[in-house]
């Protein structure tokens, strides 16, 4: 019989890095962090602890936006499951749509429908009344 394989641990998403970094500021508590975000002090500790349960999809969807726009000064993108700098967002959600290229009109595409373009926005708000 042989032994099972050692998996390597993944390294975590920037955006939890971030947020543990956050907590493990001098005088920073996790129940300011929870506060700040609008989530749980028990969420953040067991993110930060690595001993959340819940399917990290989910808990990123909610939390990684918050956490990289308010400690890290970037733009969390769901389609690329990466932070990245506002200016670049703002140039993939304005760059006209690719012809030619499957990658970049998957982005743009993306950009259409992504929650966080100011475009969507506005529309949900004109939605709502």
């Amino acid at each position: 019989m042989h032994p099972a394989p050692l998996l390597m641990p993944l390294p975590a998403p920037d955006w939890l890095a971030t947020l543990r970094d956050e907590a493990a500021k001098d005088g920073r508590t996790k129940q300011d962090i929870a506060n700040e975000l609008g989530v749980s002090r028990t969420a953040i500790s067991l993110l930060c602890s690595g001993k959340y349960t819940a399917k990290m999809d989910k808990v990123a969807r909610k939390i990684a936006p918050l956490v990289m726009a308010r400690y890290a000064n970037r733009v969390w993108c769901p389609h690329a499951r990466a932070s990245i700098t506002a200016a670049a967002c703002e140039g993939h959600r304005t760059a006209p749509m690719a012809m030619s290229d499957a990658v970049a009109l998957r982005q743009w595409a993306a950009c259409r429908s992504c929650p966080q373009n100011p475009e969507n926005q506005i529309s949900e708000v004109n939605n709502a009344v």
